[in-house]
């Protein structure tokens, strides 16, 4: 289990996330495995199985520690959401060495695997179709807590790149950790200095979304699928396009987040948080897009929802469609636009509500969200309007977004 030890003057402080912490002190140490803690007058640290002393390596973490507070917001989910267009213009102006490494990391290996788990398999879902279309590069997705059972061909060329919001989710730094034993090169997408993932890389790129305190990952993700396509485009050789088209998708998020935009969700949000039941669909990268919306309905305002691909409607999933079922139709100006407008209208002949989130209306759509057309990055402001509308249907619902029943933000446990 995670453990850090946060030190000031004269004072200890002990948790196992920064964040419990990073109120107090940005001085940070990480106790790795069979380290030991003492806490008196001195801080020392000990190897349990020597018996012996460590001089303890102390991080600084450089998060601004105001941003763990609420400000003047209600909410840290909503909050969250509003820090979303900083997190995405940092990464395009300032991550291009670090995409660099990377790039060229994937370039000589012989296999590449990404890995998450919930949200972040969402972004590693992406990830491979992101590689497909734009760096036309095959690259394989697991989720974390199937990776053990999928490992078995890694060898000294194999690279696994594995996301993780705390970089301490036991599904993912275990399989990690037999990767490396296997030789594989292991690089880490984490928002956690020092957090075990961070150590066990060879190398790492800090989300720099700052301290997430809701459960619920909003800013968290927003920054991996921008790392993705960074990357992606790099591997291509078109890093440029990417910052591009990242400062591009930034700008659409603050028009999301004005206050006519976001009236037009809470009022959508009034009608939906009386449902029982709600759908999802997206073809391509609209489909980890799905996923990734429908579980922010699950966890925050507790509405049944599942996310589909499109073609697998016909395939049995189309039973669930009664009269007056909401249905959110994403659907951008790619290669899938024609196939999920069919989809929709297949809905709506079954009596489906189509909520549409699109460059451009539809007639298929009995309620439409305009966002830009950004290409692969499109992905963003359709993911941060279904973040808001989650939140929308919370607070409708008279429900805490900041702490949903039984989820913790990092999970250590199996």
């Amino acid at each position: 289990s995670p453990l850090v030890v946060g030190i000031d003057k004269g004072e200890f402080f002990v948790s196992s996330d920064v964040l419990g912490i990073s109120k107090h002190t940005k001085k940070i140490v990480f106790l790795g495995d069979f380290e030991m803690a003492i806490l008196g007058k001195t801080f020392q640290l000990i190897d349990v199985k020597t018996g012996e002393k460590i001089e303890p390596k102390i991080e600084k973490i450089t998060w601004d520690l105001n941003e763990a507070d609420k400000g003047k917001f209600k909410h840290f989910m909503i909050k969250e959401i509003f820090e979303q267009p900083i997190v995405i213009t940092n990464i395009a102006k300032n991550y291009r060495d670090q995409i660099k490494k990377i790039a060229e990391m994937i370039k000589v290996a012989r296999g590449t695997f990404f890995i998450g788990c919930g949200t972040a398999s969402y972004a590693a879902l992406a990830g491979q179709y992101l590689f497909s279309s734009v760096a036309r590069k095959h690259v394989n997705f697991a989720i974390g807590s199937e990776f053990n059972y999928l490992e078995h061909y890694l060898n000294n060329q194999s690279l696994v790149i594995a996301i993780s919001q705390s970089g301490e989710t036991i599904d993912v730094v275990e399989p990690v950790a037999n990767a490396r034993k296997r030789g594989a090169k292991v690089v880490a997408i984490t928002n956690v200095l020092g957090s075990t993932l961070y150590r066990l890389a060879d190398q790492r790129v800090l989300l720099g979304a700052g301290p997430e305190v809701a459960v619920c990952a909003t800013k968290s993700f927003i920054a991996m699928i921008s790392i993705l396509i960074f990357l992606s485009f790099e591997v291509a050789g078109k890093g440029d396009i990417a910052s591009k088209m990242l400062l591009d998708a930034s700008k659409n998020v603050s028009q999301i987040l004005n206050n006519k935009y976001l009236e037009k969700i809470k009022k959508l949000a009034t009608l939906i948080a009386k449902q029982e039941h709600l759908y999802i669909i997206g073809r391509g990268l609209s489909y980890p897009t799905a996923l990734e919306a429908t579980l922010k309905l699950k966890e925050v305002p507790y509405i049944h929802s599942e996310g589909f691909a499109g073609g697998e409607l016909k395939h049995g999933v189309i039973a669930l469609i009664e009269k007056g079922t909401p249905t959110i139709v994403f659907a951008p100006e790619d290669e899938t636009y024609p196939s999920i407008i069919s989809n929709a209208i297949e809905i709506k002949a079954r009596g489906g509500y189509i909520i549409g989130i699109s460059p451009k209306n539809n007639e298929a759509f009995d309620y439409w969200f305009e966002v830009k057309d950004l290409g692969e990055a499109t992905i963003i402001p359709n993911v941060v309007t279904a973040q808001a509308l989650a939140y929308y249907i919370t607070i409708a619902r008279g429900l805490d977004p900041d702490k949903p029943r039984n989820l913790a933000k990092s999970v250590t446990v199996k």
